[in-house]
Order: structure tokens, then sequence, then C-alpha cells
């Protein structure tokens, strides 16, 4: 698994592409900086900032884990990887976690200079909610868009197809937590941008449902799943 997880990194964070690392950068740090200024006026502003925060990590990693897996079985370069003496689980469980690294990094480069901004221009406490509601929610949101990517991948015809499904559940899973944040503000207008709510509750929950479908995801692994192709 560990000499998977470094060959995707090398791959997607090779000298060809840092250039386009580079405005991807551009582009996460610009948005990290205008979120809180744009939701700022927002009753719930400290429930909101946190997902549009995530919102494009969230989608970059279900492309990345797509193309990782049904790209690379339609461009036949799979094989190679399955002709080594690695098992099909250990192929498997290196991408997951190699895109799961790469999303987390895409957070932390989404997220702090946002948090940083809110440091110096809010009150310590929602600068605090705000990392707290990263860390609990977001993070496992990344891992659990990783894992279903993959299941995706595996089990749909083609790339492009399985690109379009992973989409789709990601708009999905932030419009969801969109929605269920402003629907808990609503139930409890004081609660946001406290520490003391159920963000423990949220992470434990995402937690188990990660490490549930983490094992279907190993446990359903078979060679003629990862070769099929159409």
């Amino acid at each position: 698994s560990w000499t998977i997880a470094v060959k995707e990194w090398r791959e997607w964070c090779c000298a060809r592409t840092r250039l386009g690392w580079g405005a991807l950068a551009i582009l996460l740090i610009t948005w990290s900086v205008a979120v809180p200024l744009l939701f700022s006026r927002l009753d719930a502003a400290p429930l909101a900032i946190p997902i549009a925060w995530a919102a494009l990590p969230l989608i970059l990693a279900g492309v990345m884990i797509t193309d990782s897996l049904a790209g690379e079985r339609e461009r036949q370069t799979l094989e190679t990887l399955l002709a080594s003496r690695l098992s099909d689980r250990a192929i498997v469980l290196g991408k997951v976690a190699a895109i799961t690294l790469l999303g987390w990094l895409l957070l932390l480069l989404g997220t702090l200079p946002g948090l940083l901004q809110q440091i110096i221009t809010l009150p310590t406490a929602m600068a605090s909610y705000s990392a707290l509601a990263v860390v609990s929610v977001s993070a496992p949101c990344i891992l659990l868009m990783v894992i279903v990517g993959a299941w995706l991948a595996l089990y749909t015809a083609s790339a492009r197809f399985a690109l379009l499904l992973t989409t789709a559940f990601a708009a999905s899973l932030i419009l969801g937590v969109t929605g269920l944040a402003f629907w808990w503000y609503t139930q409890c207008p004081s609660c946001a941008g406290e520490a003391a709510s159920p963000l423990g509750l949220l992470f434990a929950s995402l937690s188990l449902l990660d490490l549930a479908l983490l094992a279907g995801l190993l446990l359903s692994v078979q060679r003629a799943r990862l070769l099929a192709i159409g």
C-alpha cells in the first residue's frame, strides 16, 4: 500500500504538473480568504464558512480518485500494477490513502489562509469553531468522498460516467451538509459558533461511516472489477 501511495504522489506532483498545482494553489488561497468576507453577514456564517472552504478540495478529491482507478483502467496502465506482487487490496488501499492525503493537503491549503484572516479580524471563539469544524467534519468528508469515488470507479462501466457520478455525489454531499447546517441553525441559533455544539458526535459518526465503507470496499475488491471496461 505504501508503495502505491508513493507512486500516486509522484504522478500527481511530478515536475510537469507544477504550473497546474501553482494555479490551483492560488485559486484555493484566494477562495479561502474570500469566503469569510462573502459569508460574514450571514447569521449562520460560523457553519457556512467551513463548508465553503471544503467544497473545492472535496470535488477535487473525487476527481482524482476516479482518474486514479477508472482512468488508469481505461488507459490500461492499471495492468502494470496488477502484474506486480502487490495484492489487489493493497493497490486500492494505497490509491485511497494517497488521494485522501492529497485531499487533506488541499483542504489545509484552502482553509489556513482564511483561518489566519479570521484570527486577525474576528473573535478568537469563531476562529476556533471554524478550525474545529474543519477537523471534525470536513476532513472525514474528504475521506468519505474518496471511498465513495473508489466504489463508483470500480463498479461503473466507463471513466467518464464514473466521473459524472462522483461529481454528482460531491455536489449532493456539499448541498446536503449545507442544508443540515442551516436547519441546525434554525433549530438552535445560539449553537452556531459554539465549540460545545455536537461536532464531536458528527466526527464520530462520519469516522465510523468511513471505516465501514472502506472495509466494504477492500472486501469487495476483485481483479475482474479492476480490469473491467465497458
